[in-house]
């Protein structure tokens, strides 16, 4: 298929949802309308034969589905590279798909593996999708190391590329540190640009090798996503899980044999959609290069002490406690049912599933099938389950992959075209086919 064509249909295909659109606005007046006639008329009904008892309950439930149409329990949350965007590119039929659920007040909440400012990702999201998306329906890799008090008050290495120092800063870690500046207070570090090394040897003959006499030992290492310079990065933050976190202590066989200072890391995706035809590394990626150096000089498996970001069930438990606190903001009834709507089978469908057999556990308290930490207070969680909806428009594409059958964890309860085809899936899943002319 051509380009021209491609656009095309994409074209008609935004149209048509626009079109849809209107019909839920127009439909969801009508809803209350009707809810307002029918209890005005069956009030003097019932006045005079209050003994019709299966009339009455007949028009309760017809009452109780309109008002499920208005007050919906339910929310759906989306991934955002390969459900809203491709690369830099906007995929068009997610506008209609998400201002149809804002038309029917569905909590949206979208989970992204994105380390950024969750501020910058809402405008980035308004501007495309022509709503307002708050902040707070933002929920990125790092959003729930906000739940990680123990560590805010701990010296930390940051890893990452752009703001990644705000970033940790509105986290609440209070006292940062970065590669580049454990390079500077030590400079042999950093052998891999053979500049350095000129640099280095310059330094040594003309004033000794020179230290930060006060360099402030790290207390911990947080992986906030992949470094521009993975090589330096590799090499500094093995050089801390060997020395504990002061390149200026020469380990011995006793301290590379214990365990290594606390490891908090998110965004486990080994690869991403963008604009390329194959995939690209992410930061999963990255870890991996390091979880394999580490194993290598040490004889030890790096051990993360906390994981956050998809598929780790505690993002998912986040985004559900931001939903309730929507909907209960907007006087709605509280989650019961979730839907997630992803790209990628191993990060979004597994992550959604295990999430889904937490919601499932009877016993108290509930067992995370990674092993992480999940959230201590569960005021605001109350959904009983969690559907996965794949996406063939990012890393998923069906005629390029098959889903492993064989992995229970991998397979979404619905599999749709596109984001719009996977939100009516769940309008009709939720009764609501009344409110959207297909």
């Amino acid at each position: 298929m051509n380009n021209e064509s491609e656009d095309s249909i994409m074209i008609t295909s935004s149209i048509e949802a626009e079109q849809e659109i209107m019909t839920v606005t127009i439909t969801t007046q009508t809803i209350k309308t009707s809810v307002s006639r029918k209890l005005k008329k069956k009030k003097d009904v019932f006045k005079k034969d209050w003994l019709n008892i299966k009339e009455y309950s007949s028009w309760l439930q017809e009452i109780k589905i309109m008002l499920h149409k208005l007050n919906p329990n339910f929310a759906c949350f989306f991934d955002v590279d390969g459900v809203i965007t491709k690369g830099p590119n906007f995929i068009a039929v997610a506008k209609p798909a998400i201002q149809m659920l804002i038309q029917l007040k569905v909590p949206v909440i979208f989970v992204s593996n994105t380390c950024m400012l969750e501020s910058d990702k809402a405008k980035q999201l308004s501007a495309v999708l022509g709503v307002t998306i708050h902040p707070e329906q933002v929920v990125l890799a790092q959003t729930p190391m906000k739940t990680l008090t123990d560590f805010h008050n701990k010296h930390v290495l940051i890893s990452g590329q752009g703001s990644s120092e705000e970033i940790a800063k509105m986290i609440g870690f209070k006292s940062v540190t970065t590669v580049e500046k454990v390079c500077e207070a030590f400079p042999e570090l950093d052998m891999v640009d053979h500049m350095n090394r000129v640099r280095l040897s310059e330094m040594i003959r003309t004033q000794g090798l020179v230290h930060d006499e006060n360099f402030r030992p790290v207390d911990a290492i947080v992986l906030l996503g992949e470094p521009v310079q993975w090589e330096r990065a590799l090499q500094v933050i093995t050089d801390l899980l060997l020395t504990d976190g002061n390149p200026a202590i020469v380990p011995s066989e006793f301290n590379i044999d214990h365990d290594h200072i606390p490891v908090i890391a998110c965004n486990r995706d080994l690869v991403f959609k963008a604009a390329a035809d194959l995939p690209r590394f992410g930061h999963g990626a990255f870890l991996t290069c390091l979880e394999t150096l580490y194993k290598n000089l040490s004889g030890n498996d790096l051990k993360y002490t906390a994981f956050v970001g998809k598929p780790y069930e505690i993002s998912y438990q986040y985004a559900e406690a931001m939903a309730n606190k929507i909907a209960l903001a907007n006087g709605q009834p509280k989650v019961e049912k979730i839907y997630f709507v992803g790209d990628n089978p191993d990060v979004d469908i597994v992550g959604a599933n295990m999430y889904n057999n937490i919601l499932k556990q009877t016993t108290l308290p509930k067992i995370s099938l990674s092993g992480y930490s999940l959230l201590s207070d569960t005021t605001f969680l109350s959904a009983t389950a969690c559907d996965s909806i794949l996406v063939c428009t990012g890393v998923y594409d069906p005629k390029k992959h098959k889903i492993d059958g064989k992995n229970p964890w991998k397979l979404p309860t619905n599999i749709a075209l596109d984001v719009l085809e996977a939100v009516k899936y769940v309008l009709s899943k939720e009764g609501c086919t009344g409110n959207v002319n297909y």
